[in-house]
């Protein structure tokens, strides 16, 4: 039970189970010992910290069960980054295992594995807590050795579908429908065998580079050599690729061979896209020289950087320029090769 009291000092109305309480809890006397009002007593030393402790697959000495106490923390053990045999073989098994089509048991084959590769590097990388460098290093071998099992072609048929391939590459040659798709109707066989055996062999051709994937910039070395050659015409046109590589050291005559070949793909153009005028044409061309003496390529994609530069054309139609503009370039290049001999 409580009494209503009034606080002599400042008479403030207070409840209190002491009929006689003559003051509020802000004036009540102190006592011996007792901490002034509004200073909280001092905090008792603290004692001893836990110690951290780390953890790896099995619980740490004095803990039942494992189970993570408060101040204890929990570590995983390092990935594994040995490629051992032992590491190879369980690698090999998860991929056989998770080599199908989600939701069944059919395997997935050569072509199907590219969309769901991500899905499974991920997945072996959690399961066996193996860096995904090594996954992904034992699964491209694995997956070589799966593609080879899937060529249905004889070793004729393969030379015969790399030598179509290499000179439409060498011609610039697009047939309608692709190059791999045309390949397959001629030798009347399979185009996921075509891929393949181009796949390989390009491949292959890459290997023997001292710089399998060139970067931006000794690309842009390739077409400032190119546009050189062509230009002055002092190597037949044939024999560029075989100059080009020697002059620059980094490429093989396959890799120059590859950039002309993308640098005159016209396969991107839409039918219905529009003309430059003649000034946004010499506009286009006088920037493309500016980028030609450049000593690097500009940060962003050329032909953004031209459309901006140039104002009202679309990049797609300065690709459409430069294009035209080299096939002139090559057009005369095999005149004056011709007249030479």
């Amino acid at each position: 039970m409580k009494f209503r009291r009034s606080c002599d000092q400042c008479g403030t109305t207070f409840f209190s189970i002491d009929r006689k309480a003559r003051f509020c809890a802000k004036h009540q006397p102190r006592r011996a010992g007792q901490e002034p009002a509004g200073r909280a007593p001092a905090p008792p030393p603290p004692g001893p910290k836990l110690a951290k402790v780390v953890m790896g697959g099995r619980p740490a000495a004095g803990l039942s069960g494992g189970k993570r106490q408060k101040g204890v923390s929990r570590q995983r053990q390092p990935q594994i980054r040995t490629l051992t045999p032992e590491v190879r073989a369980r690698i090999a098994s998860a991929f056989q295992r998770l080599r199908t089509v989600p939701g069944s048991a059919i395997p997935l084959d050569a072509q199907q594995i590219e969309r769901y590769l991500r899905r499974i590097h991920t997945s072996i990388s959690q399961q066996l807590w193996v860096s995904r460098a090594l996954v992904s290093e034992v699964i491209q071998d694995l997956r070589a050795a799966l593609e080879i099992a899937t060529i249905d072609l004889t070793p004729e048929q393969r030379e015969q579908a790399v030598a179509l391939y290499r000179r439409f590459i060498e011609t610039g040659e697009r047939p309608p429908g692709g190059r791999r798709r045309f390949i397959a109707q001629q030798l009347g066989v399979s185009l996921d065998s075509v891929v393949l055996v181009i796949r390989q062999w390009a491949q292959a051709q890459y290997a023997q580079s001292p710089t399998p994937k060139p970067t931006r910039e000794q690309l842009f070395l390739v077409e400032k050599a190119f546009y050189r050659h062509l230009v002055e015409g002092d190597e037949p046109y044939e024999e560029l690729p075989e100059a080009i590589a020697q002059d620059l050291g980094f490429v093989t005559p396959y890799q120059v061979l590859r950039w002309i070949d993308v640098l005159y793909d016209n396969s991107k153009f839409p039918p219905d896209l529009p003309d430059m005028t003649p000034a946004q044409r010499e506009a286009t061309l006088a920037e493309y020289k500016d980028y030609l003496s450049q000593a690097a390529p500009p940060e962003r994609a050329l032909h953004a950087t031209i459309a901006e530069k140039v104002g009202g054309v679309t990049p797609r139609q300065v690709h459409k320029a430069l294009y035209d503009y080299r096939v002139e370039l090559r057009r005369q290049c095999l005149e004056r090769s011709l007249v030479a001999v």
